[in-house]
C-alpha cells in the first residue's frame, strides 16, 4: 500500500508541476518537462505496486 500511495502522490505533484510551469523558465532544467517525467514515474510506480499486490493474491 505504501508504493501505491507514494506513486499517486508523485503523479499528482508531477501533474500539478507540469500544468503550472509551462511559462516558467529555468537556466538548468525545464520544470514543465520535469513535471511530466515525475507524473509518468509516479503513475508507473503506482501501477507496479498494484500489479505486485495482484500477484501476491494470485499465489495464495
Amino acid at each position: 500500500m505504501k508504493g501505491i500511495g507514494l506513486g499517486v502522490v508523485l503523479a499528482i505533484a508531477g501533474l500539478a508541476l507540469w500544468l503550472t510551469t509551462e511559462e516558467v523558465e529555468s537556466s538548468v532544467i525545464s520544470l514543465h518537462k520535469a513535471g511530466l517525467i515525475l507524473a509518468i514515474v509516479g503513475a508507473a510506480e503506482a501501477l507496479f505496486a498494484l500489479l505486485g499486490i495482484g500477484k501476491k493474491k494470485a499465489k495464495k
